[in-house]
């Protein structure tokens, strides 16, 4: 007898019952009444469907006929339990249908397809409840701004053309819009993260998910906070400081997205400030009061229209600002815009030299004006510290700066 054959009848039994276990367990865990199909049940789907596909090698149409026998089988199961089960849903007979399927899939390819696909139903099937819990966070907007994310990628970044549209070769909207979706899209993610979890489950969570969207919103909220309780000053610092440690990460990201050869002078450097910055940061842990500090920040969600078109026009600025200087100026012109760009936000900058940095700037001139953008708008963070909190948590986090950025800088310029 041939060993595939064996080797794959067994995998699909074994394959199944994984799927029948999950489902049984489901309805013991629910309370619910029995669904029509266990363990063994999908165990029997899934050899019926490597079978019928091991028999089409012979009776060409046989594994078409047993799909449509299979089908019919599931509806007519759906509809009588349906009758004597007042909630209802159609998962278990999809997912003895996937089931039918993968058993076939053993046949056609490789068992590691099946196996993967088997991975995918369990994690999909096992989630019901997480599901459950996101639906009741995540509002009707958060939704509508992923399917406008998916828009602004999908539908419109294709249609944009990839060239300059003005006589000087200063805009070029397919660049421009590449650069929003990025920036909202790793802005999202932060914000999604933080609508899950909450950013009242403190600290950490607002710190290093609202990093991702905004660390100088959580810095202006933090440093707020310090004239509640002046005690709490290192809880708030750690905030600030796992904020801003997302900085050098998220640029490092960008860079390598747009430009993914200027990012490796980049990669030691961000490692060592990153550890540097995270090694303080475990200090202020270890030494602060372990209070759990409620914190309601309020972020913008980065898909709404009117803030990408907002952040598309200053992205288009930024460009057009560094193209002007590096063409009439030269590279002190670039480093001014990269100053004072830094300030107000870091994003703009950093992938408006990476895009340049792939046609008409140097490499090398890009690479320092990334550096005096990520510094300048670090210790613009620290200035609001300063101003919109105390002396004493203003300490605590230049200081982060001074170790994480002051590790950063030195050694990017020893790599650049």
């Amino acid at each position: 007898m041939d060993p595939l054959f064996i080797q794959n009848s067994i995998l699909s039994l074994v394959l199944g019952f994984l799927i029948g276990l999950q489902r049984e367990m489901h309805t013991i865990y629910s309370h619910k009444v029995q669904d029509f199909g266990g363990a063994r049940t999908f165990s029997m789907i899934a050899l019926f469907g490597y079978l019928s596909a091991w028999s089409s090698t012979f009776f060409p149409y046989f594994f078409l006929i047993s799909s449509i026998v299979i089908g019919l089988l599931l509806i007519a199961a759906y509809i009588v339990n349906s009758v004597s089960i007042a909630e209802k849903g159609a998962t278990t007979e999809f997912a003895a249908l996937v089931t039918f399927v993968i058993g076939g899939v053993l046949s056609f390819s490789l068992p590691i397809f099946a196996v993967f696909i088997t991975i995918i139903v369990l994690f999909v099937l096992n989630i019901k409840d997480t599901v459950k819990e996101y639906e009741q966070t995540i509002t009707k907007k958060d939704l509508s701004a992923a399917i406008l994310f998916l828009i602004m990628t999908f539908v419109i970044l294709p249609i944009l053309p990839d060239r300059a549209i003005d006589s000087m070769g200063l805009v070029n909207l397919y660049r421009i819009w590449i650069m929003v979706v990025l920036v909202a899209g790793i802005s999202f993610f932060g914000y999604i993260a933080i609508r899950i979890l909450g950013a009242t489950h403190g600290i950490g969570v607002a710190g290093l998910f609202g990093g991702l969207v905004s660390s100088t919103a959580v810095a202006m909220s933090m440093a707020r906070k310090v004239h509640e309780n002046g005690l709490l000053v290192k809880n708030l610092a750690l905030g600030i400081t796992l904020a801003s440690s997302m900085m050098l990460i998220r640029a490092g990201i960008e860079m390598w997205v747009i430009n993914p050869s200027l990012t490796r002078p980049f990669l030691i450097p961000i490692a060592v400030g990153s550890l540097a910055g995270y090694g303080y940061i475990a200090m202020l842990y270890f030494t602060s009061k372990k209070e759990n500090i409620s914190q309601n920040i309020e972020f913008k969600n980065p898909f709404d229209l009117k803030e990408a078109l907002i952040m598309g026009i200053v992205f288009g600025v930024t460009l057009a600002l560094i193209s002007l200087s590096n063409r009439y100026i030269g590279d002190m012109g670039v480093y001014t815009v990269a100053f004072v760009s830094g300030i107000a936000d870091v994003d703009a900058i950093i992938l408006s030299l990476s895009s340049l940095a792939r046609n008409s700037l140097n490499p090398t001139t890009a690479q320092y004006a990334i550096l005096i953008a990520i510094i300048s708008n670090s210790f613009a963070k620290a200035a609001l510290v300063l101003f919109f909190g105390k002396m004493g948590l203003f300490r605590l986090v230049v200081m982060y700066y001074l170790i994480s950025i002051g590790a950063f800088a030195a050694t990017a310029l020893m790599m650049v």
